[in-house]
């Protein structure tokens, strides 16, 4: 746990709030009066504590980890109830996976399963599954199948007492997975009394509301030997959709496509411009049906095409793109139950217990469904006679009809995730010199996938499929007259009079019979489960007893750790069995298991060789190692090497170098082989060929020729399955090795006596990654393979082409330890309080960064494909976070900005410059402001209220979450009370 000080104890607060002075961190300052604040105590001198990055006791001024904290008032003057949106702010976690990212098509499309709602850390922008998250400086079950990706909502936001974000080589102190850092969650203990707070906010379009409420309760006993606290956290945040949205709808929706004007790739006409009123050709509402060369609506008028516009259509008849995607933000409801007990039997044996219970459920939809094609006898109930009349005249026994199902409502994922966590821990001194440590953890996240609005492959033919009955002249199913008669062998039902199928008509639009879709729709559920052990036992102290340095005694810290991981899933029947109509599953799964142990030994000393000395006012350096036997991989080995001098109390130096790995995890070894299918985008296509790297033509060109095709004729058009999807598989490596990271980090620390309540800390790091385990998606695939030096690639190993064109015709997906990752920056961190007597308390925050590199190298020997400036990954970024308080009253200001990002990589706008108009190759930079004020009323109570987006920025308009989410303005108002207690 990083060390702090508290500032001052605040009699009646609603929350227990630690004001940190770090070195080696910038901590977030505390209102100098909370919603309860009296008279503040005398501060309490600074006390030697362990740090988040170490195991060992130590000044904070001599901790050599550059830290970022931010503490319960920060997380509440945000109005922020979820956390993850609150620690978007870091620079350092800017690409963090929110709820925004994690809803509608866009999203449940690239994880199928059970990542609904899920809020996943990203640190440095390398990936969730490389940022290591702790709570209480321990592991915390995965929230995400097949992963070791916590799930931030599984964390009780009123529970938190700080969060920090450490930067650096962390696998040497706490295990595999944190190449690029760690994120600590540090719990509040020792609770007193009640406290209370509840919160309720809507956007300015009445839309998006969110509720939160929570309670703590905590009471010492045995003379102060022992607390109990527990606690229990509701939040809810109501979903929204693209159409909510009057700037996302289709008549003002606007999108950059491909331009049909740059004839010859013209270097003074942009390759796309931005269109508006785009539609999918082919494919409508109404139900597109050819006739021999005549296009009729399902309805029986004819069919409105609209005007092409590269592969879309405008106006006309054929199904709008705006709002295809679905929900913006899913529906969440979030339930938390924590206790938190401990009791000190003697200095010897200090017991402390944890145990948790949340319940997510996030409910998103996406897309709807569609027929892709449906056929149709000419004899259907609900044929047109216009189209009948045709299709007769023509020779036809049958039409068939492609139709976006608009009417059926979405189709959607409602995921459950309960997780339990329990901690025991035993803890106290052995001598003046040493202490002892052993804890055990367990947690397991069970999850319920409940995809929503599926159809039933069988049912769903026998729905299609209605005539007239002679004896009611009514629709009714074919297979109730005639049970012999169904398309397909009835799996899920017995056809006949009493099967209860009931006929639909997709001739027109809006015209589906909700009792209809109850016979053919289905919710399905499968599970998934997670389980961790933990068992860790350590030792710390110091050496003097022996001897000690000019600086003091070395230090120490040496154990022993055990982790188990297990990963489960089980889809439904129906899932794995292909039961469904179409594309509604367009992923069919296979149960998939899988699990791996760690036997773990570490060790860590610090050196501290000047203390209190003529330009030496601190001098140490120190050393981690860890030694790992994986059941998995075998072997694997992390260290660190560290140092701080300080030459004189207001300015010290710390760097630090280190050797980190992350170990494969489950999914990535024991993924089965598993159905999956993808639509693409041919990078081969002529207007594709120039978007990639300089080899790109030529690869393809080879690739083309190597399948017999001709590439003068090698376009979308040609391709008969161009807006098809293709059939695939994915599957897990059980070949892959541990990443491994080499990260330095160089910073100081500026405390200035002359300028009391200030601190500036700036420190850069760099972290190197090799071997890096890459699962790119099927359409990076495809374009990875021709934008490496040859086609002799893993990437074009796992495409396949059909012969005699060319086209793609498969693929497999499956991770490598083929790609390579460098990135380097800056952190600033500027924290000052200013006591300013009758004016008032002054607390300016401002934490900025500079990346400087995010360089990828796809395989080796590959062109190196730089993300900086890439969507999450800006170059410049900052939040700057000033508040004054005077008497009761507290005033909040948060200002995030970052710098303009580009739309397209900096490869395809290098080899292309005239991609798109200058002014659309990059998103617009993000100026979000946000204010709160709150009143603290006498007996504990206070009143706070806010708004977040004050500018009401939108998004840009080819763009539904960049710069920033579509939420809009957002209004909130909350209370909390506090009784009894410190």
């Amino acid at each position: 746990m990083t060390s702090f000080r508290f500032r001052a104890w605040l009699a009646g607060t609603a929350a227990v709030i630690a004001m940190p002075l770090h070195a080696q961190t910038v901590a977030a300052p505390a209102p100098a009066q909370d919603a309860a604040a009296e008279t503040p105590q005398a501060e309490p001198d600074a006390a030697d504590i362990v740090v988040t990055g170490s195991r060992i006791v130590r000044p904070d001024f001599a901790a050599p980890n550059p830290i970022v904290s931010f503490d319960a008032a920060n997380i509440q003057q945000s109005g922020n109830t979820n956390v993850t949106n609150f620690l978007q702010r870091v620079p350092a976690l800017t690409n963090s996976v929110d709820s925004t990212q994690t809803a509608g098509s866009d999203r449940l499309n690239s994880q199928p399963f059970g990542a609904a709602g899920l809020n996943l850390l990203d640190l440095r922008g390398l990936g969730p599954a490389r940022t290591l998250v702790l709570v209480n400086g321990r592991r915390h079950v995965a929230g995400q199948i097949n992963s070791a990706a916590v799930d931030i909502n599984s964390i009780p936001t009123d529970l938190i007492e700080r969060v920090d974000v450490l930067t650096g080589s962390a696998s040497a102190v706490y295990g595999a997975d944190g190449v690029t850092g760690v994120v600590n969650f540090i719990l509040k203990r020792d609770f007193e009394g009640v406290s209370a707070r509840s919160q309720f906010g809507i956007s300015q379009r009445g839309d998006a509301a969110n509720r939160f409420a929570s309670i703590q309760a905590g009471q010492n006993f045995g003379d102060g030997s022992g607390n109990v606290t527990v606690a229990y956290e509701y939040n809810a945040d109501d979903p929204l959709a693209n159409d909510d949205r009057s700037y996302l709808r289709q008549n003002r929706r606007r999108y950059l496509i491909p331009n049909d004007a740059d004839v010859g790739d013209d270097p003074n006409v942009p390759d796309n411009v931005l269109q508006g009123d785009l539609r999918y050709p082919g494919e409508s509402p109404f139900g597109l049906i050819d006739v021999a060369g005549t296009l009729f609506r399902g309805d029986g008028q004819l069919y409105n095409p609209g005007t092409p516009a590269a592969f879309y259509a405008t106006g006309g008849d054929a199904t709008p793109v705006a709002g295809f995607v679905g929900d913006l933000l899913p529906r969440i409801r979030r339930h938390g139950a924590n206790i938190l007990t401990h009791y000190d039997f003697s200095d010897a044996a200090k017991l402390s217990l944890e145990g948790k219970f949340v319940q997510v459920r996030a409910t998103t939809f996406d897309s709807p469904t569609g027929n892709y094609p449906a056929t149709f006898t000419l004899d259907n109930a609900f044929l047109p006679a216009s189209i009948r009349n045709a299709a007769l005249a023509a020779g036809l026994t049958s039409v068939s009809s492609v139709r976006d199902n608009l009417d059926f409502g979405r189709h959607g994922e409602s995921d459950r995730r309960q997780t339990w966590r329990g901690v025991a821990d035993l803890t106290g001194r052995i001598s003046d010199h040493a202490t002892y440590d052993m804890y055990y953890t367990y947690g397991r996240t069970d999850v319920r996938i409940t995809k929503i609005n599926d159809r039933l492959n069988d049912r769903y033919l026998a729905a299609l499929d209605a005539v007239i009955d002679p004896a009611t002249g009514r629709a009714t199913c074919r297979s109730n007259l005639n049970p012999a008669a169904l398309q397909t062998p009835a799996v899920t039902f017995t056809p006949g009079a009493s099967s209860g199928c009931i006929p639909i008509n997709t001739f027109g639009a809006g015209t589906a019979d909700p009792a209809s879709l109850d016979f053919f729709q289905l919710d399905n559920s499968s599970a998934a489960r997670i389980e961790q052990h933990v068992v860790n036992a350590s030792i710390t102290g110091d050496l003097g007893q022996f001897f000690r340095l000019p600086g003091g005694p070395v230090q120490f810290a040496t154990g022993a750790e055990y982790r188990k991981e297990r990963s489960s899933f089980s889809p439904n029947d129906y899932l794995t069995r292909g039961l469904f109509y179409q594309y509604d599953e367009f992923v069919i799964p296979s149960p998939s298991r899988g699990a791996f142990d760690v036997w773990e030994a570490f060790g860590e000393v610090n050196a501290p060789i000047l203390e209190g000395k003529r330009f030496a006012e601190t001098l140490s350096v120190g050393a981690a190692g860890r030694y790992s036997d994986y059941s998995t991989i075998g072997s694997t080995r992390a260290y660190q090497f560290n140092g701080v001098y300080a030459p004189i109390r207001d300015l010290s130096f710390r760097g630090s170098y280190g050797e980190a790995v992350r170990a494969p995890n489950i999914g990535e070894l024991f993924t089965p082989l598993t159905g999956a299918s993808s639509f693409f985008t041919d990078p081969c296509y002529p207007e594709q060929r120039g978007n990639g790297t300089a080899t790109r033509a030529a690869n393809c060109a080879a690739l083309i020729a190597a399948a017999g095709g001709t590439l003068g004729s090698f376009t979308a058009a040609n391709n008969p399955n161009a807006v098809s999807f293709i059939p695939g598989s994915q599957q897990g490596n059980p070949d892959l090795r541990e990443e491994t990271a080499r990260t330095w980090t160089a910073g100081a620390v500026l405390r200035p006596r002359f300028v009391p309540g200030l601190t500036i800390a700036a420190d850069w790091y760099d972290i190197r990654l090799r071997n890096a385990i890459s699962t790119p998606g099927a359409q990076t695939i495809a374009e990875l393979c021709v934008d490496q030096p040859t086609v002799d690639n893993v990437y074009c190993a796992a495409i396949s082409r059909q012969q005699g064109t060319g086209y793609i015709s498969g693929f497999t997906v499956q991770p490598q330890n083929v790609s390579r990752f460098r990135t380097a920056g800056l952190d600033l961190n500027i924290a000052y309080r200013l006591r300013a007597g009758r004016a008032g308390d002054f607390d300016i925050r401002f934490v900025g960064g500079y990346l400087y590199r995010l360089d990828t190298v796809a395989t080796p020997g590959a062109q190196v494909e730089d993300q900086v400036d890439q969507p999450g990954r800006p170059k410049y970024n900052f939040v700057l976070s000033p508040s004054w308080t005077l008497e009761g009253l507290t005033l909040s200001y948060n200002l995030r900005w970052f710098d303009r990002v580009r739309r397209f990589s900096k490869n395809t706008t290098a080899n292309n410059p005239d991609y798109a108009p200058a002014d659309l190759l990059r998103y617009n930079e993000l100026w979000q402001h946000d204010v709160q004020v709150q009143y603290a009323l006498p007996g504990g109570f206070a009143l706070y209220g806010g708004v977040n987006n004050l500018a009401d920025r939108k998004p840009d308009e080819d763009s539904y979450d960049l710069p920033i989410p579509s939420l809009g303005r957002y209004f909130y108002m909350g209370a909390k009370v506090r009784f009894g207690g410190r």
